[in-house]
């Protein structure tokens, strides 16, 4: 049985509940919307035995502090870069999903001489420009609608559950792939004091996101990056925006999947990680 341990530590002026298990290089992920450091448990499950694995509660989201600014990439990777601090990591491995990703690429190009290796999973690129990139915003309604997040409040709060239900379920390849216990305990999450409006901030922060990739990206990353995503979610995108930016870039596109890639095909990312993370830079 897999045995977590839940810590806290006080990071870049806030807070974090963050959760760590297993032995070996470590492993620092970061979640995206609207789930938490849960996202990451089948993966935990099948590698502890060969990673350390450090997962967040990122700021804004479940047991972490929900404060009113600093959701810009630089300043998460600010609160990864103390977390790593207080549990006295040096070298890591970076593991993203979704709305994750943006602030750990700020993080691998910040800490580009400890950082291991970048993988992107799921993960939307804003402010890239090359041939055949299209924004997000273009693509996926909810996106402009959470930028507005006075308005999205009004008429989701009271209605977190069916709300969540409609992304578990409709943004899959296997409508019933998120667990029910995991789709209880998200939309738990999402009722508690501040956590809404705290974790859409992680979109209206979208334009300060834009603009920091695109002067973080002006110079190729050197360190080793993965992006996969699912054939009927971001398709082509992760991976063509990882060409772009990174010198060393891997991964492709994923057939019968969607957006939850860590539990609709566990066993192909778990193992493609394996391969990545052992690979020779």
């Amino acid at each position: 049985m897999l045995a977590l341990t839940h810590k806290r530590a006080k990071v870049n002026g806030v807070a974090l509940h963050y959760v760590t298990a297993g032995k070996g290089p470590v492993v620092l992920c970061m979640h995206g919307w609207p789930q938490n450091h849960r996202e990451f448990l089948p993966i935990i499950e099948a590698l502890h035995g060969s990673y350390s694995f450090i997962a967040p509660d990122l700021r804004g989201y479940a047991d972490s502090d929900k404060p009113f600014d600093g959701y810009e990439p630089k300043t998460i990777a600010k609160d990864m870069l103390d977390l790593l601090a207080a549990e006295r990591v040096e070298k890591f491995h970076i593991l993203s999903h979704d709305l994750g990703g943006p602030p750990s690429v700020a993080l691998a190009y910040l800490a580009s001489d400890r950082a291991l290796s970048l993988a992107t999973i799921e993960t939307p690129f804003f402010g890239l420009s090359f041939p055949g990139y299209v924004d997000p915003r273009v693509a996926y309604w909810h996106l402009g609608m959470h930028m507005n997040m006075d308005i999205t409040r009004f008429l989701i709060e009271g209605r977190e559950e069916q709300y969540l239900r409609h992304f578990f379920r409709d943004f899959a390849y296997n409508p019933s792939a998120i667990p029910e216990e995991d789709v209880r305990a998200y939309a738990t999450q999402m009722r508690q004091p501040g956590n809404l409006r705290a974790s859409l901030n992680h979109y209206g922060y979208i334009p300060q996101m834009g603009a920091q990739t695109a002067e973080l990206t002006k110079t190729k990353l050197s360190v080793p990056m993965l992006a996969w995503a699912g054939r009927v979610s971001f398709g082509d995108h992760c991976y063509d925006c990882a060409k772009a930016i990174a010198t060393n870039a891997k991964g492709g596109v994923i057939e019968e999947c969607g957006h939850w890639v860590f539990e609709e095909k566990t066993d192909f990312i778990c193992e493609e990680l394996r391969r990545f993370w052992q690979s020779p830079v």
